[in-house]
């Protein structure tokens, strides 16, 4: 894991990130914003679907799935969707991130760990996913066991993703500060 970790922080560049981000915001504007199979699926099911609801409730995801009857066209998508989406907030995320342990010099800090906190997230939202999906398309049945599981890697989901999300925002304005204040020196 180190490896991946030390690859990210190396090949940070801020085209990367430009990249990176600018299709994670077109993803997200369709996504969450617009007429998508996650904002159908969200409304069909009232507002609360598994994925909504970290913790370990025993009647989830039965309850946000009952909400979806048999019409689940838009929300089977929506989890094949979501993969794309988990790996395009890693390769941002970690790519500034990266960039901003570079800024700062620290590529070697225990600090460059942290990078950990997307890929978790990738790893758990395709657990999630998988597990929701086949729940919701009658594949598997959401015994409790098999639910505990989909319902940890939801919280877990939520634990890093969040954090990870507001590092790679805090990353992002460490790495231009360091970049504009070196570009100040050296106009000196």
């Amino acid at each position: 894991m180190t490896g991946w970790i030390d690859r990210r922080i190396e090949k940070a560049s801020w085209t990367g990130f430009i990249v990176w981000f600018a299709i994670l915001f077109a993803f997200s504007t369709w996504a969450f914003n617009m007429n998508s199979p996650w904002t159908r699926a969200l409304k069909q099911a009232g507002g609360a679907l598994p994925e909504t609801q970290p913790g370990i409730p025993a009647i989830e995801p039965a309850r946000s799935l009952a909400a979806l009857g048999d019409d689940t066209g838009d929300y089977l998508l929506w989890q094949a969707l979501d993969i794309p989406y988990a790996l395009f907030n890693l390769m941002a995320i970690s790519i500034a991130m990266g960039l901003a342990l570079k800024a700062i010099r620290s590529e070697r800090s225990p600090l460059r760990f942290l990078l950990l906190l997307p890929a978790i997230y990738l790893i758990c939202e395709l657990v999630e996913n998988s597990l929701v999906a086949a729940f919701a398309s009658g594949v598997l049945a959401p015994g409790e066991s098999v639910v505990l599981i989909q319902q940890l890697a939801t919280t877990v989901k939520f634990g890093t993703g969040m954090p990870a999300l507001l590092l790679g925002m805090l990353s992002i304005v460490v790495a231009s500060v360091a970049g504009l204040s070196r570009l100040v020196r050296s106009r000196k």
